[in-house]
């Protein structure tokens, strides 16, 4: 999940102040709040780091991470970055996911399947359900991926997650459920900024992952957002998400920006998620 989807802006600063192309890095607060410890952000410059300046450059990436006592720092590369993608990993960093950005323009004028599910928006009685699902329907992202993050607290984010946008304090927040009131099926979060509409976390219950839930579910949300005048819809996703991804083709997205996710762990992380 980028920095502008989540819905915060980051306080970034230079590794290398005497080298403004060498990259910046900032603390993602709203991580950090929900982990219980800094978690940061890492975005790479225009310069790639000279070979025979790496270990130093490493060196003051390092002290930044140190002082700012971060436990975790995520990089997001551009996949054409191939220079940067060998650099990246010299500096500390482990690849752990793979990130596309599928959008689908002119929705007004996209043909959708027939809806067969009743999609509404979620209310308060539906709060337990939907922060229930949220802590066990996920497999995917960059938290999940990450084999030595704790999985308690990837589980945690999304619970975090949802409940935020339940929460009624954005306007742009709309989460659609299916199901009974107080037993989703199913939610879908999304929010709403003039003619766009970002898709940011979708779940369905475990027992119907595979099934034609999750696409009617997809379906359900696209016509609303239709209903609601959206021509255009973007959202990210995993690459190791085949099924999503195959969804999000068969309604006619097309796919950009993609992204080689790594992660550098200090060794405290590491004893935290053994």
């Amino acid at each position: 999940m980028s920095q502008v989807r989540s819905g915060f802006a980051l306080d970034f600063e230079d590794i290398c102040p005497d080298r403004p192309g060498m990259g910046k890095a900032a603390i993602i607060s709203w991580d950090s709040e929900i982990f219980g410890f800094p978690v940061a952000c890492y975005q790479i410059g225009q310069d790639e780091p000279p070979e025979e300046a790496r270990a130093e450059f490493r060196e003051r990436l390092e002290s930044w991470l140190q002082r700012n006592h971060v436990l975790l720092c995520m990089c997001a590369v551009p996949a054409n970055r191939s220079r940067w993608k060998a650099s990246i990993t010299c500096l500390g960093f482990s690849f752990v996911d793979f990130n596309l950005r599928p959008t689908l323009n002119g929705l007004q004028r996209v043909k959708l399947p027939e809806s067969h599910t009743a999609l509404r928006q979620a209310e308060v009685e539906d709060r337990p359900s939907i922060t229930d699902l949220a802590g066990r329907a996920f497999q995917h992202g960059r938290y999940h991926a990450d084999s030595r993050f704790p999985q308690r607290l990837a589980d945690l984010r999304y619970q975090q997650w949802i409940n935020k946008a339940l929460g009624g304090n954005h306007p742009s927040d709309r989460v659609y459920v299916m199901g009974g009131l107080g037993m989703v099926e199913g939610f879908y979060h999304v929010t709403i900024d003039g003619i766009t509409a970002d898709l940011r976390l979708a779940a369905v219950v475990p027992g119907l992952q595979g099934t034609t839930a999750g696409v009617n579910l997809y379906v359900g949300v696209l016509h609303a957002l239709k209903g609601l005048g959206i021509r255009r819809a973007t959202t990210s996703v995993s690459a190791a998400n085949t099924r999503v991804i195959n969804v999000y083709s068969a309604l006619g997205f097309s796919f950009s920006n993609p992204e080689v996710i790594y992660h550098w762990h200090s060794e405290e992380l590491c004893r935290l998620g053994a």
